[in-house]
């Protein structure tokens, strides 16, 4: 298999982390800085650093559970614990 080049690991890049962490709502909540607009190397290795992950891309590789809550009664044969899938999947 052909390796990449430098510009398209770039463009991958860029393309996930668009997909995947809105600037300007992590920028607000203190996450980003200004600075770091288009700089998307620094803004994954911000999130790298917080989330404990050796790269990017390991974002969302695991499925989550988790409890959903519902304002009033739960829909009827809906589990308790909601599995949502890796990103990968």
């Amino acid at each position: 298999m052909e390796e990449l080049t430098e510009k398209e690991k770039a463009a991958v890049l860029k393309r996930f982390m668009r997909e995947h962490f809105p600037f300007t709502p992590l920028r607000k909540a203190g996450l980003f800085t200004p600075e770091m607009r288009g700089d998307y190397k620094a803004q994954a290795e911000r999130i790298c650093s917080r989330l404990g992950l050796k790269t990017v891309f390991e974002y969302g590789a695991e499925p989550i559970a988790c409890h959903i809550s519902y304002a009033g009664k739960r829909p009827e044969n809906e589990p308790f614990t909601t599995i949502i899938p890796s990103i990968y999947e």
